[in-house]
């Protein structure tokens, strides 16, 4: 039978995470920075447009629905309780402790290559911002280093101080979001032509463009639930979380349509292929003759990346906490620092896993482009994984309370298949190597992390029968 969530960690010895520490806007300052809105903005839209042509906003239309329906999923379980465990512990609470404890795997693999992409992707953009400057190509020497001088620099606040962290996140997307919109204003008022019939009335759209886009679409608000990570640190986490992903949900996705628009009508108006290049809002820069724009947007999606990389330190760290408090990771994971309130350990293992493996694949001569892709493309299928198991738990848990409606039952129905047919469609067809292997390196780090909550579940029973037994019949 499913389990009740693990215990919160004022209920334990020794230290603990920081109760009611984090204001609303705190939380959202999470949520943001873990979905880094000027990253998307700056290399994932034109893409998205390329693949979608004009009806790429309805298309995105449709993912803002579904992610809403998503966002009411998790309400079911943030709404109630809160937990650094987040969707490993709400799915726990809804079908039982291993399939919790499969969500937690999925939900620290998407973290650990949030990580590690948002490493290289701002040390990548980083380094065209000195390249700018200097006029000479950097090598791989240099990028690693970059890359590592990131990736600390990310480590260092969520280890210090989580309101640190996270008022270091707030500060970046701000300043990334501003410098965009103003170069996205600037160059719409230099356009002449706001209004785009083309894309109204959605000229040469057919099936095929929604189907290449619709995969990446779904990835532009991945993230927005990492706030759930902040629950035993929220004031008031049950009313302020659900609270908090609706208030990041709702602007990010105007702005995101509204780029989407602005995008197309420039890469129309200016002849722009937003697609052939790897710093698009550089490209408008220069079209519209502000060239110190230019690389002050490289600036800006490199500071957002790093605020996507601090973000992940904070919600994998903690969910890899709250894991090692059930027993489904060593305990050593479990420790917080005495003085910062922040589990240190768990940070730990992240930031060098972080430095790790984008400075071999760097050295084994994969391009800083296709490395960020491929890192974010595993931590995609973790965040398909989280989100798939709670629309699934959400149900068994109003059921067995008695408050599971038609409307609740539909609405997980609906989003379990949409969920479904995004997996579906990320691996059929097959695609070309090295992304055809993708898959099964996300599911052999599922399968490890399985192996070791397993080992770690069975020495505990041995351990202690009795207390098995318990908690058995819980």
């Amino acid at each position: 039978m499913p389990e009740a969530p693990p215990r919160p960690a004022s209920e334990q010895g020794g230290a603990k995470l920081r109760r009611n520490y984090l204001s609303g806007i705190e939380n959202v300052a999470q949520s943001v920075g873990t979905m880094g809105p000027v990253a998307t903005i700056g290399t994932v839209l034109p893409l998205l447009i390329y693949k979608s042509g004009n009806g790429t906003w309805l298309l995105f239309l449709g993912v803002l629905v579904a992610f809403g329906l998503i966002s009411a999923s998790i309400n079911v379980f943030a709404s109630r309780f809160a937990s650094a465990g987040s969707l490993a512990t709400f799915a726990q609470a809804g079908l039982g402790n291993w399939p919790g404890s499969l969500t937690g795997w999925s939900y620290v693999v998407a973290m650990t290559f949030v990580v590690t992409s948002s490493g290289v992707s701002s040390a990548y953009y980083l380094s065209m911002v000195v390249t700018h400057f200097t006029h000479a190509q950097i090598g791989n020497l240099g990028l690693v280093l970059i890359t590592v001088l990131v990736v600390l620099a990310a480590w260092w606040p969520a280890y210090r101080d989580i309101m640190l962290s996270t008022k270091i996140m707030l500060g970046a997307e701000a300043f990334s979001v501003l410098l965009i919109l103003f170069i996205l204003g600037a160059a719409m008022r230099g356009n002449h032509h706001w209004l785009d019939r083309s894309q109204l009335r959605l000229e040469g759209t057919s099936f095929s463009h929604f189907r290449l886009g619709f995969v990446l679409a779904f990835m532009t608000l991945a993230g927005f639930e990492s706030t759930t990570t902040l629950g035993e640190e929220a004031k008031n986490a049950t009313r302020t979380l659900p609270r908090v992903m609706l208030l990041c949900l709702v602007p990010i996705g105007v702005l995101f349509l509204a780029s989407i628009y602005c995008l197309t009508v420039l890469s129309h108006g200016r002849n722009l292929a937003l697609d052939q290049t790897d710093a698009p809002l550089d490209m408008i820069a220069q079209s519209i003759g502000l060239p110190t724009l230019g690389w002050l947007s490289s600036l800006g999606v490199a500071i957002s990346c790093y605020g996507c990389a601090v973000g992940g330190f904070n919600a994998g760290s903690r969910v890899i906490y709250s894991m090692a408090r059930d027993r489904h990771v060593w305990r050593t994971f479990e420790a917080i620092h005495p003085v910062n309130g922040t589990p240190y350990r768990a940070l730990a293992l992240f930031a060098v896993i972080s430095v790790v493996v984008p400075c071999v694949m760097i050295l084994m001569g994969v391009t800083m482009a296709n490395s960020m892709d491929y890192l974010m493309q595993i931590a995609s299928f973790g965040f398909l994984g989280g989100y798939f198991a709670i629309c699934v738990a959400a149900p068994f848990y109003l059921a067995r309370g008695g408050r599971l409606s038609l409307v609740r039952l539909a609405t997980a129905g609906v989003t379990v298949t949409v969920l479904g047919l995004v997996l579906f469609m990320s691996i059929i067809p097959v695609p070309d190597p090295p992304w055809r292997y993708l898959p099964y390196v996300f599911a052999g780090l599922l399968a490890a992390g399985m192996i070791i909550s397993g080992r770690l579940g069975s020495a505990r029973s041995a351990g202690n029968p009795e207390a098995s037994a318990v908690k058995s019949t819980t």
